[in-house]
């Protein structure tokens, strides 16, 4: 892992405004996420590192089913641990919201992120449909039970 020297903070994102979803804007490129995920109960996670936005991701909560979902860090700032905690930081919330397992899905080709979410114990459950996702993905399941 990189050291920077520098400490990162991750936040929970209370007010989505303008300044955070330019943020938002700079990692990601896409906003559209915001649109789909304000539709469920959901929360929105940023990291920072002096003072700007190093990455953010999501929560959801979709027909009872809690979903994480779009974690963007920028490239300076990978390898770093903010992944790791802003997935923590997902967890810990949808736990806290009474979440027996939480679901995660994942391009069959992105290592990073699936080495990153299995070392919190999520399992590959099932190939996504193409409805689901248009690129060959996954899901994976975190049992929450397994946790305690």
């Amino acid at each position: 892992m990189k050291s920077s020297g520098k400490k990162f903070k991750i936040s929970r994102v209370i007010e989505e405004n303008g300044a955070w979803k330019a943020g938002a804007f700079r990692i990601y490129g896409d906003l559209s996420f915001i649109e789909q995920t304000s539709k469920h109960p959901h929360a929105y996670f940023a990291a920072y590192q002096s003072g700007k936005m190093a990455g953010h991701a999501i929560v959801l909560c979709s027909d009872g089913r809690w979903i994480l979902d779009g974690l963007r860090v920028d490239p300076k700032h990978r390898e770093r641990g903010i992944g790791k905690a802003l997935t923590g930081a997902r967890i810990r919330y949808a736990v806290s919201k009474g979440a027996k397992e939480i679901w995660y899905c994942c391009a069959a080709d992105n290592l990073l992120s699936t080495c990153c979410h299995t070392r919190f114990g999520f399992k590959k459950v099932r190939p996504a449909s193409k409805r689901e996702s248009p690129e060959l993905s996954h899901w994976y399941k975190l049992d929450v039970r397994d946790l305690k």
